[in-house]
């Protein structure tokens, strides 16, 4: 069974896979399980997501011929009537073509009112945040074990009071403490680190849960989530800064996608990164630990670029001959003209390279 779960970016969108993972995790045996999991925010990020999931399933049946059977959830995100549309049909074509796919929709949101009175497989309810609502659908289809229900249910609980901001809620302030907790863990750049990112919430949301229910819980989570952070990073409180187990962590991450993010100008060869942004620490180190590159880039998806080097190549050149920049032979930047936002790492790196080939960037 495959199992690609597509939800938002925010406390209650990875509160309904903190919720999926542990209740199919639990309802199927680990070596018939497969589960991808994907975030977006709202607009294209949605579609190129679900394109993904396609593509993934097409790719997870040529593995494995076997592979027919999959089940679509889509969770805090309301689509639009073409999104939906292009949902169906997608879908028709797998199962034409021999697939087994199944999707739901399970949302809260009431600009999602018109889908849902027009699909059957799109669920709203504006009474219940999302992980309430995939909480009940799931445990009503699986059921799940005490010890896991014990924990998971004051979370859904707490999650549910601070989506919908129900201040005489359960544990309202202590979700008010998740929720910037979510917002502000960017330690891990959601689009170099996709899987990473989302664990690294997941496993802080699922940490937490320890100071739910106890007296002033709240300050308690407050105080504890520097070091949650820093223990995840493979750090402790006092071992290290949390920008230097962040860089070092990254820096780890970088090194394994070596291949897949190469990039060359003449004879040099860099790493390209996407939007992750204030590079110095991470490239400098990164570029010390993996001597085979001779640059960093990182293009922001507003195309600005940012250049670093270790005295091997004059990035400076390179900011001012592609990028419209310049600055110093080491840290350097630029931007790339008419340059177009995509959620897809190939498409950055196609037309950094093209640039640095000397062709014309479409």
């Amino acid at each position: 069974m495959q199992i690609y779960h597509l939800s938002h970016i925010d406390l209650d969108g990875y509160g309904c896979q903190m919720v999926s993972r542990e209740i199919y995790t639990r309802a199927f045996a680990s070596d018939s399980l497969l589960m991808f999991f994907y975030n977006a925010n709202y607009g294209k990020e949605v579609s190129a997501c679900l394109e993904e999931i396609y593509r993934q399933i097409k790719y997870t049946k040529a593995k494995n011929p076997k592979e027919k059977e999959a089940h679509i959830l889509i969770s805090d995100l309301n689509l639009t009537s073409d999104e939906c549309e292009r949902l169906v049909q997608s879908v028709l074509e797998l199962n034409l073509n021999g697939f087994q796919i199944t999707f739901e929709l399970l949302d809260h949101h009431k600009s999602g009112q018109e889908c849902a009175q027009t699909y059957e497989w799109y669920f709203l309810d504006t009474k219940r945040c999302a992980t309430h609502i995939v909480y009940d659908t799931l445990l009503t289809r699986y059921g799940l074990c005490d010890s896991v229900r014990q924990w998971l249910e004051p979370m859904v609980k707490m999650i549910n009071s601070v989506d919908l901001w129900l201040e005489e809620g359960y544990a309202f302030e202590f979700g008010k403490v998740a929720m910037r907790m979510i917002v502000e863990c960017k330690e891990l750049n959601r689009f170099m680190f996709d899987k990473e990112d989302r664990e690294y919430k997941l496993a802080l949301l699922k940490e937490s849960a320890k100071f739910l229910g106890q007296e002033k819980g709240e300050i308690l989570l407050d105080n504890a989530i520097l070091e949650m952070k820093k223990c995840f990073l493979k750090g402790s409180l006092l071992s290290a800064t949390l920008d230097n187990l962040i860089s070092k962590y990254q820096s780890e991450l970088l090194a394994q996608k070596a291949e897949s993010c190469s990039i060359y100008w003449k004879q040099y060869r860099g790493f390209l990164s996407y939007s992750i942004g204030n590079i110095s620490v991470l490239a400098n180190l990164f570029l010390k630990n993996n001597p085979q590159f001779n640059f960093f880039i990182d293009v922001s998806a507003r195309g600005n670029v940012s250049l670093r080097a270790n005295n091997a190549c004059d990035v400076s050149v390179l900011a001012k001959n592609y990028f419209n920049g310049g600055g110093h032979a080491n840290a350097s930047g630029g931007k790339i003209d008419g340059f177009k936002e995509s959620f897809i790492y190939d498409n950055i790196k196609e037309c950094v390279q093209n640039i640095l080939k000397g062709e014309e960037y479409e």
